[in-house]
């Protein structure tokens, strides 16, 4: 894992971060398992300054599947993790592989209760696919507004992008969980430095994934200063 120290990285829109991804998906490459395990060594760090239970919102798409294959990883590790799926979807072998390493699905209302009791929110409701209106309703909001209601937080890691943020320009309603920690994958979305990104974002962590020689077919949205660290795939992984 490479310091933070502030330097200018290019960061990318949403569609050519995915276009940037298709080619290594399909040749069969494990991105979301890769993804993954880094989340959860990052989200492990945390809570080695921070012990205690962690929970995960995970939601219906691939964000959601990196959440769940982390909450595996953490649960493995001897964490207590709870998990709190806010979509009736869910990645079904994420939820199987989580399951089956010993984190509890719990309701909202369960979540909700407890929620003080948390040392870290892994939050995976929303990722980077195509949506006209990104804000969060349902029971993904109630879980969002009552951790902001909390008068201490737990430590909060981001999925790949604060969810609710728009990826492309940074625009966000009150609706957004701020993160400690936002650990984005293949590349720095231009949200997380535009608009409120920087506000929501915390501190970001690049997962490398392999799309550099990819990434070079596009143009940057943006190119920013930014304290990124950058975090190589594990040996394992």
């Amino acid at each position: 894992m490479d310091g933070a120290g502030v330097r200018r990285v290019p960061a990318y829109t949403a569609d050519a971060v995915r276009a940037a991804e298709a080619p290594l998906l399909a040749q069969g490459r494990p991105l979301m398992r890769v993804a993954a395990r880094a989340l959860a060594e990052v989200a492990a760090t945390e809570l080695r300054a921070a012990p205690g239970p962690v929970l995960v919102l995970a939601g219906a798409g691939d964000n959601g599947g990196d959440a769940l294959f982390a909450a595996a990883d953490l649960a493995r590790s001897g964490t207590r993790v709870d998990v709190v799926l806010v979509r009736d979807r869910v990645h079904r072998g994420a939820l199987d592989a989580a399951v089956a390493a010993g984190a509890r699905v719990r309701s909202v209302s369960e979540a909700s209760d407890r929620l003080a009791d948390y040392a870290l929110v892994l939050e995976g409701i929303l990722g980077i696919g195509r949506l006209s209106d990104r804000r969060l309703r349902g029971s993904a909001r109630a879980l969002v507004e009552a951790v902001l209601a909390l008068d201490v937080r737990p430590r909060i890691v981001a999925v790949d992008v604060p969810s609710g943020l728009d990826p492309d320009d940074g625009t966000a309603d009150a609706g957004v969980l701020p993160a400690d920690v936002t650990v984005t994958f293949g590349a720095l979305k231009a949200g997380l430095v535009r608009g409120r990104g920087p506000e929501l974002a915390g501190r970001v962590h690049l997962v490398d994934l392999g799309l550099d020689p990819y990434l070079r077919r596009a143009h940057p949205a943006v190119v920013a200063d930014i304290a990124l660290v950058r975090v190589a795939p594990l040996a394992h992984a």
